[in-house]
């Protein structure tokens, strides 16, 4: 599976981010190498879902908005990547796939989906967390 950028930068993002400090977006951009517009936009869909609070003005930035340890790398990745299936499989003009009731590789893809997800879903913000002098 490829994350796209803002599941990248997100998850990028909220390794450096802490409870209680902010970090700005200057400073973001710098440590991890982030576009200001993916910063912009990936932090603005972190709060909207309650992972991130910002502030502005002096002393402002970003912060975690609840403990990274209650924030799952499969959230993020929820959240960011489109709902669609990974491997898709279509024979023929109607959609439908003509060998799906016999097909291995439709299988093999399935079951590397599930366990993808499965090694990321027990794993949170903070298995993820960076030191702070990056």
């Amino acid at each position: 599976m490829r994350l796209n950028a803002a599941t990248n930068g997100a998850l990028r993002i909220l390794m450096l981010c802490r409870e209680d400090r902010p970090l700005t977006m200057p400073e973001m951009m710098r440590q991890l190498g982030l576009t200001e517009a993916l910063v912009i936009k990936t932090c603005n869909e972190l709060m909207q879902a309650g992972m991130l609070v910002g502030q502005r003005g002096r002393g402002g930035g970003y912060r975690l908005n609840r403990p990274a340890s209650s924030i799952g790398a499969l959230d993020i990745i929820d959240l960011f990547e489109a709902k669609q299936n990974l491997f898709p499989c279509r024979v023929g003009e109607s959609g439908e796939c003509r060998i799906l009731s016999v097909c291995k590789l439709r299988r093999a893809c399935e079951k590397a989906h599930a366990a993808f997800r499965g090694e990321l879903e027990t794993l949170t913000v903070a298995d993820l967390a960076l030191d702070a002098d990056v």
